[in-house]
C-alpha cells in the first residue's frame, strides 16, 4: 500500500484501501477532501486544536520523523503511527540549545529556533530558514540557521548562522529549503521583501538598475512600492553555506520549490491579487527554472512585458 502526507490545516494520512467502503460522513475535516476511489483519508492531528500554531515548514529526518514548524513559534518533531496502528500522534516540542536551556523551566523559556518558513533535514543537520525580525521572545533574525547534534542525545544543541538576510521579513520573506537532486546540496528561495545578498557566482547578471521611460505607476495602498528589480530569487549552496550562486530571479513571491525526475527546477508564482484586471497582472503560473533565467517581476506596472526576449514565460 502506498502512504502519502497531506497537509492543509491539519495533518491527514491518505492510504490505499481497495476492499473498505467510505463511511457516512461524520468528520468536518476530512468530508469535503475529493478521493480517486479506492482511497480514503483520516485525520491525524490539528496543531491549532492544541495550541501550537499554524505549522507552515516540513521535513522528515533520518529516522522518518517529521520535523514542523510554526510560523510564529516553535519546532515541533512527530512520531506519525505506523499504517493501523490506532495509537495517538506523537508530538514533542524541540527546545534548541544547550542542556542547560532545555532542562530550564520550558513555561518561561523563550523560543530557542523557530518562525521558520523553510526546513530541510540533511547532512546530519537540520536547515531552518528563519522569517522574523529578533525581539524578547525570539532572539534570532531573519536568515538561513543549521542545526546540529553534537553530544548524540538526539537533540539539537548548536546553532550555526549561515547567512542572514536583509528586507522586510513576512509573507514574502525567504522560503523554502530543498536537496539538490544529486543529494549533495541546497536550493532555497526568497520573496521579493528579501534583499539579494552579495553571491560568489552569478547565472545572470546583477544589472537591476530602473530605467523607465514614464514614471511608474505603483499600487496606492504602499505594498512593495520600495522593494527593487530583481524581486523573489533561487539559490544554490553547498552544506556548509560557504559558496553562494544566484539560479533565477524576477519572481514576485516564488513559496516553494521542485525538481522533477529529469532535474528540472520548478516553482509556483503569482501576480497582486489587487492588480486583478489591470492591463499588468498575470496569472498565477507555474515557472520553469531554468539555469540564469529571469521572470521579469517589477512593481506596480513596471514589470517586463511578455514580448522581452529575455523575459522568460510561464
Amino acid at each position: 500500500m502506498s502512504k502519502f502526507l497531506l497537509s492543509v490545516l491539519f495533518i491527514s494520512l491518505v492510504a490505499a484501501s481497495c476492499n473498505r467502503k467510505p463511511d457516512k460522513l461524520t468528520n468536518p475535516r476530512i468530508d469535503k477532501l475529493k478521493l480517486l476511489p479506492g482511497f480514503e483519508a483520516e485525520h491525524l492531528y490539528s496543531p491549532g486544536e492544541n495550541e501550537q500554531g499554524s505549522w507552515v515548514a516540513m521535513t522528515f529526518d533520518n529516522q522518518g520523523r517529521m520535523i514542523t514548524s510554526d510560523q510564529y513559534g516553535a519546532i515541533y518533531r512527530i512520531v506519525l503511527p505506523a499504517q493501523g496502528d490506532t495509537s495517538k500522534v506523537k508530538v514533542e516540542k524541540l527546545i534548541i540549545g544547550s542542556k542547560a536551556d532545555r532542562n530550564a523551566d520550558t513555561t518561561t523559556l523563550k523560543v530557542g529556533m523557530g518562525f521558520a518558513q523553510g526546513l530541510l533535514y540533511a547532512f546530519n543537520s537540520l536547515y531552518v530558514m528563519v522569517n522574523h525580525n529578533s525581539d524578547k521572545n525570539f532572539d534570532k533574525n531573519t536568515g538561513l540557521y543549521r542545526l546540529q547534534d553534537t553530544d548524540g542525545d538526539d537533540q539539537f544543541d548548536k546553532i550555526t548562522l549561515i547567512k542572514s538576510f536583509e528586507g522586510e521579513p513576512g509573507e514574502h520573506g525567504p522560503h523554502s529549503i530543498i536537496l539538490s537532486p544529486d543529494k549533495k546540496s541546497i536550493y532555497i528561495s526568497a520573496g521579493n521583501h528579501v534583499d539579494v545578498p552579495k553571491f560568489d557566482i552569478y547565472r545572470l547578471p546583477p544589472v537591476w538598475q530602473d530605467d523607465n521611460l514614464f514614471p511608474q505607476i505603483k499600487d496606492p495602498r504602499g505594498h512593495a512600492n520600495s522593494r527593487k528589480a530583481p524581486g523573489g530569487w533561487i539559490a544554490h549552496i553547498d552544506s556548509l553555506g560557504e559558496k553562494w550562486e544566484l539560479v533565477g530571479a524576477g519572481f514576485r513571491n516564488e513559496f516553494d520549490i521542485t525538481f522533477n525526475d529529469a532535474g528540472d527546477l520548478f516553482t509556483y508564482d503569482s501576480d497582486m491579487e489587487w492588480d486583478f484586471g489591470t492591463p499588468w497582472y498575470r496569472p498565477t503560473r507555474i515557472c520553469h527554472v531554468t539555469s540564469g533565467s529571469e521572470f521579469g517581476w517589477r512593481t506596480g506596472n513596471g514589470k517586463w512585458s511578455p514580448s522581452y526576449p529575455d523575459n522568460l514565460p510561464p
